[in-house]
C-alpha cells in the first residue's frame, strides 16, 4: 500500500515584526525505514508533529512483511536535518533513516 499525503496552503506572509529563520535554501529528503508496518509509521508522524516539524510532503510505502517505508520532505538547514536523523534513530521502530 502506498499513500502520499499532499502539502497544506501556504500560510500568509510573514509579518515585519518576526524574526528571520535561518538561512533554508530547498526543502530536504529524509527516508526512514521502520518496522511494525502502519504503528511504525505512525510512530514517525507523531514524533514529526509533536516536535513542530514542517512537513511539506510525506510518502508511506508498506510492505507484506511488516517493514514500511517513509519519504519525507522539510525546510530545514543541514544541522536540523540531522538532528532530526538522530530523533529518528531514537524510536524502536526505525530501522534506517538517512538525509538524502
Amino acid at each position: 500500500m502506498t499513500a502520499a499525503l499532499l502539502p497544506a496552503s501556504r500560510p500568509a506572509s510573514r509579518p515585519a515584526s518576526q524574526p528571520v529563520a535561518p538561512e533554508v535554501h530547498d526543502a530536504v529528503s529524509v527516508r526512514v525505514a521502520v518496522t511494525g508496518g502502519l504503528d511504525g509509521v505512525q510512530r514517525v508522524v507523531t514524533l514529526l508533529r509533536g516536535r513542530g516539524y514542517p512537513v511539506r510532503g510525506l510518502t508511506a510505502d508498506l510492505a507484506d512483511d511488516d517493514t514500511g517505508a517513509l519519504g519525507v520532505r522539510l525546510p530545514l538547514t543541514a544541522e536540523e536535518a540531522q538532528l532530526l536523523v538522530a530523533r529518528l534513530y531514537r524510536l524502536p521502530a526505525v530501522l534506517h533513516a538517512a538525509v538524502g
